[in-house]
């Protein structure tokens, strides 16, 4: 654990990146947990005889599921236990749920462990982008956030090589998918042990809870300076608006359009179908033509394919900004599954065209929905309402990650093959594009305080990340004036 007296040290950029690093192995942990059953799921079954459509959607969905209730409780446990106690405790419940299913006698074992996964991943994927935007300085802020994405990705080409290597070395069925399952023990451990003895407190959460002394000191080790006053007095003074002492201010302006707009670009992030690629991907590698061991070899090129797209996104997403990135993201990844759909309504015949769209649209949905909805849902709230407007948002994301787990293999059944699925994935996927276009604030190099400034000064939410000079801005700012004096003349 840092002591106290380093905290007046400057700190070094490489620190920063550190601290990001340590906290993004949650980040790890979410992609490796989620991506591992997608080549456990086969011997698994066999294992314990599961046929049933029904069951196996729920075995699949049973991380979303757990990862729903966990983005339930998580704004509690952000805000009680702390940012940093809380990814401590998820390292906890990581390595309880991975031995879990590692050393499951029956399948309800395995539903156990993967509820226990999915609630430490729940709480995680909304503490960890909070934690990161709380400690990250403006400039590179986005660029930090983007480390979580990074490590979601590489824990799933992990667990996508992890998949292929147990599968060829160990024949047994019984046997091959708990190792498959056991290596997340490592970075479990790792999360832990960086968390306790590395990582400081989030000083916004420091000041939330009036510890302004310790909230001084950490920030001087941050920004390597010794007066932090005016970093002091910006979050002093978003401490003096009313958050979440009431809940139902959430859904009141101004508000309930951040409610609006984070939970939307989550839904519309699952909606694209990743996760239908990510949980399914050997089945839907069969059904483009691939053969056994070449089903998980392609998903594991999809997997690097993920990594290398994503540490473009990281070197890009402070430069070219959030809204770029998804107006690209989204309209690559409409493009993509169209090709996709009609690769798989071809019998098998264009196998390599159905795999170079497949590595396409996960290059697209990295570089902008991969990202950017956990970048945009920590820097948009204020300071005492982010901890339960982040919950909300996170909720969307596994509400619909569950929904579109547990539903592919009934939609495929229902709706007469895959491509009709994918080409569902691909309308949803447009209506995303309009929602991002219209909604979507750009914040790219803005400070937390300032945000939530020109929230409460009563701009537009499309605009709330942007300077008082832009021309669109200053049109919606009007907007607003005039429409409140109509207000008030009506009272």
């Amino acid at each position: 654990m840092i002591k106290q007296s380093e905290f007046e040290q400057p700190m070094k950029k490489a620190n920063i990146y550190l601290i990001g690093s340590i906290a993004a192995m949650a980040g790890l942990l979410f992609g490796f947990d989620t991506g591992v059953i997608s080549g456990a799921q086969e011997f698994l079954f066999k294992t314990f005889e599961v046929g049933g459509a029904s069951i196996r959607g729920f075995v699949v969905s049973a991380v979303p599921l757990g990862a729903l209730m966990g983005a339930i409780v998580s704004g509690f446990f952000a805000k009680e236990l702390g940012r940093r106690k809380s990814i401590i405790m998820t390292a906890i419940l990581f390595s309880i749920g991975t031995l879990s299913a590692a050393f499951a006698p029956s399948l309800l074992s395995v539903v156990i462990g993967r509820l226990l996964m999915g609630l430490a991943i729940g709480i995680s994927a909304m503490v960890v982008p909070m934690y990161l935007s709380e400690v990250s300085p403006a400039r590179v802020r986005g660029t930090i956030i983007f480390l979580f994405q990074l490590a979601i990705t590489l824990g799933l080409m992990g667990a996508f090589a992890i998949n292929l290597t147990f599968a060829s070395w160990i024949q047994d069925t019984a046997t091959n998918w708990r190792w498959m399952f056991g290596i997340g023990i490592v970075p479990s451990v790792l999360l832990f042990l960086g968390m306790v003895f590395i990582m400081p407190n989030s000083p916004r959460w420091l000041m939330l809870k009036g510890r302004k002394e310790e909230a001084r000191k950490v920030l001087q080790y941050l920004l390597g300076k010794v007066d932090v006053s005016s970093c002091m007095d910006e979050m002093e003074e978003s401490l003096r608006h009313e958050g979440d002492k009431n809940w139902k201010l959430l859904f009141r302006k101004p508000l309930l359009p951040l409610i609006l707009m984070t939970f939307g670009l989550f839904v519309f992030q699952q909606l694209s179908g990743i996760n239908a690629i990510m949980y399914y991907g050997p089945e839907v590698f069969a059904s483009a033509g691939f053969g056994e061991k070449a089903k998980f070899l392609a998903q594991l090129f999809m997997g690097l394919t993920n990594v290398i797209a994503t540490v473009f996104g990281v070197w890009v997403i402070d430069k070219l900004g959030r809204r770029p990135l998804l107006f690209i993201g989204f309209t690559g990844m409409v493009i993509c599954l169209g090709v996709l759909s009609f690769c798989l309504g071809s019998n098998g015949a264009y196998a390599t065209l159905s795999l170079a769209s497949t590595l396409l649209y996960v290059v697209f949905f990295a570089i902008s929905l991969g990202g950017v909805p956990y970048i945009m849902m920590s820097e948009v709230f204020p300071l005492k309402s982010r901890s339960t407007g982040m919950a909300i948002a996170s909720c969307a994301n596994w509400l619909f990650n569950m929904l579109v787990s547990f539903s592919f293999v009934i939609l495929v059944d229902k709706m007469g093959g895959m491509e009709n699925v994918f080409m569902l994935y691909g309308i949803c996927t447009i209506v995303g594009l309009v929602f991002a276009w219209r909604y979507v604030p750009e914040t790219k190099g803005r400070h937390l305080e300032d945000i939530e400034h020109n929230l409460y000064d009563g701009k537009a939410l499309r605009y709330i990340g942007n300077s008082l000079e832009d021309k669109e801005l200053k049109k919606s700012v009007a907007a607003f004036a005039l429409e409140k004096e109509k207000e008030q003349k009506v009272v």
